[in-house]
């Protein structure tokens, strides 16, 4: 886990605790405590009580921050967008509890969402199938191939190609395990299963901490992940 995914998750939990005492401690502390108010202000401010709510309302806006970063990389066309922009830090937990926690898929793959007579921002379920072998199946592609992973320099930074490398296997990672099984057979999710473990393996061993793509390629890790990958793709197709 990134130490952003790390800070986020605490995030989740002290927004949820914030919330709480907005909205059940704060009204019982005045109710309690007449100069309550006089507490919080003391000293310009500069004390206990208000540095800690203050501390408390810069996590809540930056878990919020995430929730909205995560949406347009991940999950653009969720409809979680109007409730996460409108209703802020108080949809952020739930938001986040939904794509993070229970993993649901995400919708990010899909140009324009499907019209239907039903639901006007329903996607398509035979669509989505689609679309999330091909996201997968294209990752190993990527993983397959040296020379389009060096084409990623036109868009990255060399040591940043690497993360990105591990990055793009998240689709695979936050996919529910009753969709991958209509996208896949049980061959095909055992060989993915395979190249899962052995990719966590290697992230496991960097902890992140990538060379540059050019000497990344020149490792024994980097040349497993390859070689498994053209494997699994003969496999596949």
């Amino acid at each position: 886990m990134k130490l952003i995914d790390r800070i986020a998750y605490i995030g989740f939990w002290i927004n949820i605790f914030f919330l709480i005492f907005n909205f059940i401690g704060m009204p019982i502390f005045f109710m309690k405590t007449p100069d309550f108010f006089k507490l919080i202000t003391a000293n310009g401010r500069m004390n206990p009580y208000y540095l800690t709510y203050s501390f408390f309302n810069i996590v809540s806006v930056f878990h919020w921050g995430y929730c909205i970063w995560f949406l347009f990389k991940y999950d653009r066309y969720s409809k979680s967008i109007i409730p996460l922009f409108f209703l802020n830090a108080l949809y952020a937990p739930f938001y986040y509890y939904r794509v993070k926690i229970k993993k649901r898929p995400l919708r990010n793959k899909v140009n324009k969402p499907q019209v239907i007579t039903t639901d006007e921002y329903a996607i398509d379920e035979q669509d989505f199938i689609s679309l999330t072998r091909e996201s997968i199946i294209g990752t190993l592609n990527l993983w397959a191939s040296g020379i389009e992973q060096l084409k990623l320099r036109d868009i990255y930074d060399s040591k940043e190609i690497s993360v990105e490398l591990f990055d793009y296997w998240s689709d695979y990672t936050r996919t529910d395990i009753e969709v991958l099984n209509e996208v896949f057979n049980p061959q095909e999710i055992g060989l993915l299963a395979e190249f899962d473990m052995e990719l966590k393996n290697i992230e496991n061993k960097y902890s992140k901490d990538f060379p540059p793509i050019e000497e990344f390629m020149e490792t024994l890790d980097w040349k497993t992940l390859h070689h498994l990958a053209n494997d699994i793709l003969k496999k596949i197709k």
